[in-house]
């Protein structure tokens, strides 16, 4: 897909997806990666609330310093010049978090991103791309991810809708594809209505140069020893995430 073809589809839908960018083998051993970090004791303080451990519905921050693998995707080219488009040469990485939905998970809230800090109407560009990589195959049934197409030309907060809203259209992909959105853009995890389908994603969220990542909630910071060892392009997106302790870097 040109580059052209996904800015017009994020520009007209709020979401574009882009398929097998990476291979299935390397997402079967991120895959393989992943669940094992979700279940590993020492990494319970990461999930993005107590309550997800042992839940059906999990995030994992800092991944970034947890697995080398993920950085392929941070960096794609096909992604960046997307994130560059709409957000300037100087875009940064805010978080990349893995996201576990396992059988049993109902559908999240429909939400928009990072609007801490704006007010209705939002901007009418975007302030925020953000991405999940289909490390597993994503299905209708196991919790693709769902959006509402053009809801980000309503500047507003989801309003109106529920679960069943014959508006919301889930994007089923195989592992290795990616789909990008728009902030604005109104979006949720699926349910996993199947019986043993375990649907693990990568998401990585990119802002402009300009926005305050310390209203992030969860965001971690880049190990220095981690940041020593990525390349140049990477570390041109988080050098100025460095630091061993989120205090370190976002105001508390």
């Amino acid at each position: 897909m040109m580059l052209h073809e996904v800015v017009r589809h994020l520009d007209v839908y709020g979401y574009c997806l882009i398929e097998n960018l990476i291979s299935p083998s390397k997402c079967d051993q991120m895959a393989e990666k992943y669940f094992q970090l979700h279940r590993h004791p020492d990494f319970r303080p990461h999930f993005q609330s107590a309550a997800e451990i042992g839940g059906v519905n999990q995030t994992l921050f800092g991944t970034i310093n947890k697995d080398e693998m993920c950085w392929d995707c941070i960096t794609h080219p096909d992604v960046l010049g997307v994130v560059r488009h709409f957000l300037g040469p100087n875009a940064r990485l805010g978080e990349a978090c893995t996201k576990w939905i396992k059988p049993g998970a109902p559908m999240a809230e429909i939400h928009v991103d990072s609007t801490q800090d704006l007010f209705e109407p939002f901007p009418n560009k975007p302030w925020i791309i953000n991405s999940m990589w289909m490390i597993t195959d994503f299905t209708t049934e196991n919790g693709a991810t769902v959006f509402v197409p053009m809801s980000h030309k309503s500047r507003r907060y989801p309003f109106s809708i529920s679960s069943e809203d014959i508006r919301i259209c889930s994007v089923p992909a195989s592992r290795g594809s990616v789909v990008l959105w728009q902030g604005g853009t109104w979006h949720s995890s699926g349910a996993n209505i199947s019986r043993d389908q375990q649907r693990m994603g990568l998401n990585v969220a990119y802002y402009p140069a300009w926005w305050n990542c310390a209203r992030e909630g969860g965001h971690q910071p880049v190990f220095p020893e981690v940041f020593e060892r990525m390349p140049l392009d990477l570390q041109d997106l988080c050098r100025y995430k460095v630091g061993h302790l989120r205090s370190d870097v976002y105001e508390e």
